[in-house]
């Protein structure tokens, strides 16, 4: 069990475990209906009390992004993607107008390429069933020598092993499927939500454990509507900015 220690002295210990656990709800990491770790647990992995673990969960309990099970333990409560009060933009243009501006110019690290069992998110959003092997790339963007950005892609198999570290270097991934994988693309999702980073997000990206990030959620469609790509971006929220361009005639004529 990996043991880390929460390090932001302004933040009391029990909101930095709280805005993480949130973050890994978000994220996926801890999925609907799935028990966490106990408080004891998390005492030991974060190095804190198990009354500032306490107040973390409940704080969630009250927030209603956890429930508890008398005698079971405490879990995550299912169809929080669902919830009401999230807004919706519909906008019409090239699918290769999510690729960020200046991405060309930016260092790529490719942390690494391997097959992973495909847990609950990853199998919802590519429409197929839980532990079945998809492939996994990992990679960094560096800009003015600061890593700005943590990507994940999941793809299906027969995908994902016609990619290499090669294509990722020079390209982003979406114009390997295009151009390499001949694949025609018909639509994405793009899902924002700001999080707070946990130990692996905040290794990746250099940053203290907590730090606010932009975490972006996208999926990719073929024009049979197949799921090809879901991806999961981390951003530094110190050095970038989400924009969106909106064409007003596009908006008016759907």
């Amino acid at each position: 069990m990996k043991k880390i220690r929460l390090n932001k002295k302004d933040i009391p210990l029990y909101v930095q475990l709280e805005q993480i656990l949130k973050s890994q709800i978000m994220t996926g990491e801890l999925l609907p209906e799935k028990r966490i770790p106990t408080e004891k647990e998390l005492a030991e992995i974060y190095h804190v009390s198990s009354i500032t673990a306490r107040q973390a969960i409940m704080r969630l309990v009250q927030e209603g992004l956890l429930f508890r099970k008398q005698g079971k333990g405490t879990f995550v409560r299912k169809g929080l993607k669902n919830a009401k009060n999230i807004m919706t933009f519909q906008v019409a243009g090239d699918l290769q107008d999510v690729v960020p501006e200046g991405l060309m110019s930016q260092k790529v690290d490719v942390l690494g390429i391997d097959i992973v069992k495909s847990s609950g998110l990853v199998a919802e959003a590519l429409e197929m069933a839980e532990q079945q092997d998809v492939s996994r790339v990992m990679r960094t963007r560096t800009d003015n020598n600061v890593i700005i950005s943590y990507i994940k892609n999941f793809l299906p198999l027969d995908i994902g092993e016609r990619i290499t570290r090669e294509d990722l270097v020079a390209n982003p991934m979406l114009h390997v499927l295009k151009n390499k994988l001949n694949l025609s693309l018909k639509r994405g999702i793009q899902y924002v939500v700001a999080v707070n980073a946990d130990y692996e997000i905040a290794s990746a990206l250099s940053i203290s454990i907590s730090s606010p990030v932009l975490y972006l959620e996208t999926i990719i469609y073929d024009a049979n509507d197949r799921p090809v790509d879901f991806v999961q971006t981390f951003y530094r929220s110190d050095h970038f900015r989400y924009t969106l361009k909106i064409d007003m005639k596009s908006i008016m004529s759907t």
